[in-house]
C-alpha cells in the first residue's frame, strides 16, 4: 500500500541499514506460498525494520501490500506476528484496525501481507500543502482512533508508536476520512510495560519522558498530538530533541506535579530540586546542565510551539470561525482535546470516556441549531467515513461540568471547561484564555469586531436554546394537567 508507510527519520531514532546481507528480496521477485505465492511489483518505502512492498497476489490478481523485515531484525518480525495474532479476535473493520491476511519466511526474512490501503494520513496533509482540517472532519477520524484504542485496550494491548504514518485512508476517493490504524511491530501488552523510550519524539507522553510507570495513556497522549497536527497543519511539540519537548510541555501545560517529578526515574535528566526555600521544589533545568546531565546537545528551533503559551492558543492559528454554530463546535473540540493531553495520565480521559464526551456524540448539534446546514454537513462526514449513527461500542457518557449547568444532570467526572485548579497542568499557564478572542493568524489582521459579533450570535443561539427548552416544559406541563382533568371527569 501507499498505506503501511514507514516512519520519516525525524521521527524515529534509528536509520534503516540495508545491505546484500539484511536485504535479499528484489522488484519483480516472485515470493512462493501455499496460497499461491506474490510478485513483488514496487517497493513504497522503507522502516526501521524492513520495507514495504506493493505486490500482487497470483492467484486472485488482487494488490496487497507486503511488509518484509530484514533478516537480521528477525525478532521484530516475530514479535510483530505475535502481536498481530492477539488482534484475531477483534473484528478489524469496527475497530478500525489494520488486516492482516497472512504471513510466511522467506530467504530468512518473516513476510507479512496486509489489506492495501490509501495513503497515510501524514501524506494526506502533505497533499493539502498542510492546510489545517475543519473540525467536522477531525471529529471522523478521532472517533475512529478511539474506537481503535478502545478495542486494544480491552484485550490489553498498547500501540506504542501511534502517529500521523501510522494512520491510513482506506480510500479517500470512496470514503473520505476512514482510516485504518496500522503498524503493530512496536506494540506491547499492558501487563510487560516497563519505563523506557517508546513513541516517536514529537508524539511522545510526559510519563515516558520522566520515566514514569507506563499504560495505555501513552497512545491517548499520542492521538491527542496527532488531533493537534491536524487542526493546526503542524507538530504540536518538537520533533528533534527530548530536552526541547519537555520545555514545550512547560511552556503550555505549566511544570508537572511534584507527585510525577518525585517518582519519574529521569525527572533529574530534565529538572533540578530548587535551592530556593519559597520556590517550588523542581525547576526545569537549562540547556547546559541537560547537556552535563546527559550528554546530549540540545537546540531551539523554530516552530509554532514557540508561539503558544497554553492549548487553548492553539485556535489562534486556525481559520477562524464562520458562524456561531461551528464556534460551539470548536469549543467542543477543545475541551475534548485539552483532557486527551493532560500532563498527568492518571487523570487523562481515556478512549472509552472521549467517546461519550459531546464533541464526539455530536450532542451539543441539536437539530434545532441556528446553523442547521454546518450539522447537516458535519453528520454527513460521519457517514461518508462508513460510521453509523450508533456506536459499535458501548461507552459512558462523558459531561463536563459546564453542560451539568446547563442540562441540570450530574457530571461523570470533576472536569469542567474551564479547568479547576486541579486541572492547570492540562490547559497551561494561561487556562482563562478563550477562543472568542481569537482570529485566523496568517492574515494578520486585528477583526476582533468580527470575534466579537461571531460570540454575540453564539450567545444569541444559547438563549434561544434556553427559551426553545422552557416552553417544551411549560407545554409539557400544560399536556400532563389536560390529561389529568379528562380523567378526573371520567371518574
Amino acid at each position: 500500500m501507499r498505506g503501511m508507510q514507514p516512519s520519516h527519520l525525524e521521527m524515529s531514532p534509528t536509520k534503516p541499514l540495508y545491505n546484500k546481507t539484511n536485504f535479499q528480496i528484489k522488484q519483480q521477485e516472485v515470493l512462493p506460498t501455499t496460497s499461491g505465492g506474490y510478485r513483488v511489483e514496487s517497493f513504497l518505502g522503507e522502516g526501521r525494520f524492513g520495507k514495504v512492498a506493493s505486490c500482487l497476489k497470483l492467484q486472485t490478481n488482487e494488490k496487497m501490500a507486503l511488509k518484509i523485515v530484514r533478516t537480521d531484525a528477525g525478532i521484530a518480525g516475530k514479535r510483530e506476528v505475535a502481536m498481530l495474532k492477539r488482534l484475531r479476535k477483534l473484528d478489524k473493520d469496527k475497530n478500525n484496525l489494520v488486516r492482516l491476511t497472512e504471513y510466511f519466511r522467506y530467504k530468512r526474512h518473516y513476510c507479512l501481507v496486509f489489506e492495501m490501503l490509501d495513503t497515510s494520513l501524514h501524506d494526506l496533509m502533505k497533499e493539502r500543502n498542510f492546510k489545517p482540517l475543519c473540525v467536522s472532519e477531525i471529529r471522523g477520524i478521532c472517533q475512529q482512533m478511539l474506537m481503535a484504542l478502545n478495542a486494544l485496550s480491552s484485550i490489553g494491548l498498547v500501540h506504542t508508536d501511534i502517529k500521523p504514518d501510522n494512520v491510513m485512508l482506506v480510500n479517500h476517493k470512496l470514503q473520505p476520512f476512514r482510516v485504518k490504524l496500522i503498524d503493530f511491530g512496536l506494540a506491547a501488552t499492558l501487563s510487560k510495560m516497563l519505563p523506557g523510550t517508546i513513541q516517536a519524539l514529537g508524539y511522545r507522553a510526559p510519563e515516558v519522558l520522566l520515566g514514569l510507570p507506563l499504560d495505555e495513556a501513552v497512545d491517548m497522549w499520542s492521538l491527542g498530538c496527532i488531533l493537534a497536527f491536524m487542526y493546526l497543519g503542524k507538530h504540536l511539540y518538537p520533533t528533534h530533541c527530548e530536552y526541547e519537548v519537555m520545555r514545550v510541555m512547560v511552556q503550555m501545560h505549566g511544570q508537572p506535579r511534584d507527585r510525577l517529578l518525585n517518582n519519574g526515574l529521569y525527572t533529574t535528566n530534565f529538572f533540578s530540586k530548587n535551592k530556593e526555600f519559597s520556590g517550588p521544589k523542581w525547576r526545569l533545568n537549562t540547556q547546559r546542565e541537560y547537556t552535563l546531565r546527559t550528554g546530549s546537545t540540545t537546540t531551539c528551533r523554530h516552530g509554532i510551539y514557540n508561539k503558544l503559551n497554553s492549548l487553548h492558543d492553539v485556535a489562534r492559528f486556525h481559520p477562524t470561525v464562520r458562524h456561531a454554530t461551528e464556534y460551539e463546535d470548536t469549543l467542543a473540540f477543545l475541551s475534548l482535546f485539552k483532557r486527551i493531553l493532560h500532563l498527568d495520565h492518571k487523570k487523562r480521559i481515556s478512549p472509552s470516556e472521549a467517546l461519550g464526551h459531546r464533541f464526539i456524540t455530536m450532542r451539543h448539534l441539536p437539530c434545532y441549531t441556528y446553523n442547521f446546514t454546518y450539522v447537516t454537513a458535519a453528520r454527513s462526514t460521519l457517514r461518508e467515513c462508513g460510521l453509523s449513527k450508533k456506536f459499535s461500542v458501548q461507552f459512558k457518557r462523558f459531561v463536563t461540568s459546564s453542560e451539568a449547568l446547563n442540562r441540570d444532570v450530574a457530571p461523570i467526572t470533576d472536569s469542567n471547561d474551564s479547568l479547576s485548579a486541579d486541572e492547570e497542568t492540562a490547559a497551561g499557564p494561561n487556562k482563562g484564555a478563550s477562543p472568542v478572542s481569537v482570529t485566523q493568524h496568517s492574515e494578520g489582521v486585528n477583526s476582533s469586531s468580527l470575534d466579537n459579533e461571531t460570540y454575540s450570535s453564539f450567545v444569541e443561539v444559547k438563549t434561544r436554546k434556553k427559551y426553545f427548552k422552557r416552553a417544551c416544559r411549560f407545554f409539557t406541563r400544560i399536556f400532563k394537567s389536560v390529561c389529568c382533568c379528562r380523567v378526573d371527569v371520567r371518574k
